[in-house]
């Protein structure tokens, strides 16, 4: 696969987004939200920190982990995918039985999140035996289905998704969406309401609400090819 350079990783991963939800359920989610006067959003914003600040970041249960990616900086692993990678790597810790799956392609620069991921616990002492990548998606929605594709075992019992506390409701949402069964397992210790998490949440809200107008609308008007590329 060829590298993504760093100034195109909005339009690839804008581009990605698009194609789950199309620029027709964009239109529709906007057209929602100012129905309802933006009570929508709000609901979604709710539900969005809810899940953030009230998630467990301890002991889980489950032969898998699942960690999504992060934008690399500079092609080295971001202060937000670092702390994924240590709760990985704390959760290998309590049972070594377990693996970790690192999901994400490349989103800016030359190599993937993945590799990079599977760098950093090699370098905490997890072994290399119980790392799998799957390096070739560009959104949340795609880590997961290719984590499906890859790992089908994963759809037949719970396994541990970690990723940051401001993503784990949309990420939760996706999941479920394709059938699999996560037990959420949030990267930060607490949940600190400060203007950058609550402008992570509310992003994260807004591309919720643009998921779920999507979904309903592709079930109304049974559009197959829609709910394919969701489900």
């Amino acid at each position: 696969m060829k590298p993504v350079v760093t100034r195109g990783w909005r339009s690839a991963r804008q581009r990605s987004i698009g194609s789950d939800g199309g620029l027709l359920t964009f239109a529709l989610s906007n057209l929602v939200l100012l129905g309802t006067l933006g009570l929508s959003g709000w609901w979604m914003l709710y539900h969005v920190w809810k899940v953030a600040r009230e998630a467990p970041c301890g002991e889980v249960t489950g032969a898998w982990v699942v960690v999504l990616g992060a934008r690399l900086r500079h092609d080295r692993v971001s202060a937000g995918y670092a702390r994924r990678l240590r709760r990985a790597a704390g959760l290998y810790r309590v049972d070594p039985r377990r693996h970790i799956l690192l999901a994400g392609g490349q989103t800016g620069g030359s190599v993937s999140e993945a590799e990079r991921g599977r760098e950093f616990l090699l370098d905490l002492g997890v072994p290399r035996s119980s790392l799998h990548l799957e390096d070739q998606s560009l959104n949340t929605l795609d880590n997961l289905r290719r984590a499906r594709q890859l790992f089908p075992s994963l759809q037949e019992q719970p396994f541990t998704l970690v990723t940051s506390r401001h993503h784990l409701a949309r990420s939760a949402i996706l999941a479920h969406g394709l059938g699999l069964r996560p037990i959420l397992c949030a990267a930060e210790e607490l949940a600190r309401l400060d203007p950058i998490l609550l402008w992570r949440c509310s992003l994260e809200a807004y591309y919720l609400h643009w998921y779920l107008i999507g979904k309903t609308w592709s079930r109304w008007t049974q559009n197959h090819r829609g709910l394919a590329r969701i489900s």
